[in-house]
């Protein structure tokens, strides 16, 4: 039976341990206060709790309005006698949005997140916040502040610079867990085959038409054929990739959720959308979205090349990923996620303006790279659509 929350007994000083940075400590179970469902409930008395430290008073700031669409976030500072006790946290709690609600149910990202830190996380090359408490019901999460890093900013777009580096961490990720023999023992972690990715076809027809009144009159009319065309394909076009070789993906992989610090480093955070799958889908979605229309028209090529020259010095064989196979895959993934931005994006409550900025952001970068590049055709669909 896994524990319904792990509590974190930080031993003296905090010290660091792995790839992820997590803090030494004992884990135990022991009856506690109700667990937050709000940032409001957040106490001095709850976290002092958790992280068994002594906490004199708390300071909440949330952050992250119009970035993250799944959770409640708030960094929180914290004012304890005890030198070992961090300085700051994050506290990450599920939405309290209806319409985020019901997608983050259907597509199970609060478990696949606390699966995440509780199984994986450690394991990783690459550098993610550690999770000082990490609660499977109701879903908490208590992360390491990673302040003074820089994180990215969808919005505005990356510099060449952020996405080189960027899409560096990502190949070095897929390239360490490139059919991994633990991935198939992950069974909360889905992959092409689990239901929840069939739902697309569902889900589109209820999105669909306030998508279609909203963005119709702003989007190339063969790329919105296209994404009705498509998914009336969806379970095919699913079990075609079936053999293909897969890596732990991210699922979400952008700007917002990117950490630039000062020596170069990328940390990555937000791991709730996590999945066994082909690489490409995360670079796809990296690529379309995060880039603007004009640094993705001159760069997606050489960033391209770069993945995949990445992918080969990490160990992946030359044979298993190919220029062809990506670029295939990135032509096809560019009508997937047009067509996904259709199904659920206005579903979510954008929060403020710069969700929805971000919202139009992803779906004027999307569409305008399925039109730039021909990708229905790399479905079979007609020109035109």
């Amino acid at each position: 039976m896994i524990p319904d929350r792990v509590v974190v007994i930080v031993t003296g000083r905090p010290r660091r341990s792995g790839p992820t940075g997590a803090y030494s400590a004992a884990v135990y179970r022991r009856p506690m206060a109700p667990v937050p469902r709000s940032l409001g409930e957040v106490t001095a008395e709850w976290l002092a709790d958790e992280l068994a430290t002594a906490i004199t008073s708390i300071e909440i700031q949330p952050i992250a309005a119009g970035e993250g669409f799944m959770g409640q976030l708030a960094r929180v500072r914290i004012d304890s006698s005890d030198a070992a006790a961090p300085a700051t946290v994050i506290v990450k709690l599920p939405t309290a949005d209806p319409g985020g609600q019901f997608v983050g149910q259907m597509m199970r990202v609060w478990e696949r997140e606390h699966c995440f830190y509780r199984d994986v996380a450690p394991l990783v090359t690459i550098r993610v916040p550690a999770a000082l408490v990490n609660i499977a019901e109701p879903p908490c999460l208590v992360l390491e502040d990673l302040a003074p890093a820089v994180v990215g900013d969808h919005v505005a777009g990356a510099s060449l610079d952020q996405a080189e580096r960027a899409i560096d961490v990502l190949a070095r990720h897929h390239a360490a867990w490139f059919e991994h023999p633990l991935l198939p023992t992950l069974s909360w972690m889905p992959g092409l085959d689990d239901p929840s990715v069939l739902t697309l076809k569902d889900t589109f027809a209820m999105g669909w038409p306030a998508f279609l009144e909203r963005f119709s009159g702003e989007l190339a009319p063969r790329c919105l054929r296209w994404c009705e065309r498509f998914v009336e394909m969806i379970p095919g076009w699913i079990t075609g990739h079936f053999d293909e070789p897969v890596t732990m993906t991210h699922g979400d992989y952008r700007l917002d959720n990117l950490f630039f610090a000062a020596d170069g480093s990328v940390a990555v955070a937000d791991w709730q959308l996590s999945m066994r799958a082909p690489g490409q889908a995360d670079f796809v979605y990296f690529c379309a979205n995060n880039l603007t229309v004009d640094v993705r028209r001159a760069h997606e090529r050489q960033l391209l090349d770069r993945y995949i020259a990445a992918l080969h010095a990490g160990g992946v064989p030359r044979d298993a990923v190919t220029v062809d196979s990506v670029w295939q895959g990135y032509l096809e993934g560019l009508v997937f996620y047009a067509a996904s931005f259709g199904a659920s994006l206005l579903t979510i409550d954008p929060a403020n303006d710069r969700g929805v900025a971000l919202f139009e952001a992803l779906v004027h970068r999307t569409f305008a790279a399925v039109d730039d590049l021909d990708a229905g055709l790399a479905l079979g669909f007609d020109v035109d659509g």
